[in-house]
């Protein structure tokens, strides 16, 4: 009987034993699932970063391309008024501190050439 006993000891030992490991093995399966799938959710997250700056790039890119466009059509029209504003002003000029007028038709006198 004493033999009997101690097999039944044996095997309800065996049982915990076995009861144990399984629950370990549960517990590890879960954590490698829930490590896998917070892998897998930071190289989405990293996707969509990259995605999203590189979108970001190309927009600044664009962006500084129309600025450049700008410029240099700001620097054109500048150049255009101070050209304007030299010519009226060189006129004015001439008039008010030079006391210039512009010729009466009698005092034009052309010149011909022959060929």
């Amino acid at each position: 009987m004493h033999n009997e006993n101690e097999k039944v000891k044996s095997f309800k030992a065996y049982k915990r034993k076995k009861k144990n490991k399984n629950k370990r093995g549960i517990f590890k399966r879960k954590t490698g699932v829930l490590v896998i799938i917070l892998i897998a959710a930071i190289g989405v997250g990293n996707l969509c970063i990259y995605q999203v700056s590189s979108k970001l790039k190309y927009q600044i890119y664009y962006l500084e391309k129309d600025l450049k466009k700008q410029k240099n059509k700001l620097e054109t029209l500048q150049v255009e008024r101070l050209g304007k504003e030299n010519t009226n002003t060189l006129e004015e000029d001439a008039i008010e501190k030079l006391n210039m007028i512009y010729p009466t038709d009698s005092q034009k006198i052309y010149i011909s050439v022959d060929d």
